[in-house]
């Protein structure tokens, strides 16, 4: 974790008091763990975000040329997949 430290977070006795909790159990400070917590939540918001920015792209491409997959070959790959993924995990 870094060493730099920014601004102050206040928070909530009832908060403090869990989070505390959850810190000991895992063997962290709470500063550590809040600064877990809110690396992950960033990742998670750049992520979603960029998804987005594909999911509208996709979209854009399909407005503008009108091609797209069928529903069944979509549904065919995922049975293919999901099948593969089945043996995968019993190999008997």
């Amino acid at each position: 974790m870094s060493t730099e430290k920014t601004d102050t977070l206040q928070i909530d006795h009832d908060l403090q008091v869990r989070l505390l909790a959850i810190a000991e159990r895992t063997g962290h400070s709470v500063p550590e763990l809040a600064e877990t917590v809110l690396r992950s939540y960033a990742d998670d918001a750049e992520r979603e975000q960029a998804e987005f920015a594909e999911d509208e792209s996709r979209w854009q491409r399909y407005l503008e040329t009108g091609s797209a997959i069928p529903f069944d070959s979509i549904k065919g790959k995922l049975h293919r997949l999901a099948a593969e993924a089945a043996r995968r995990a019993d190999p008997q």
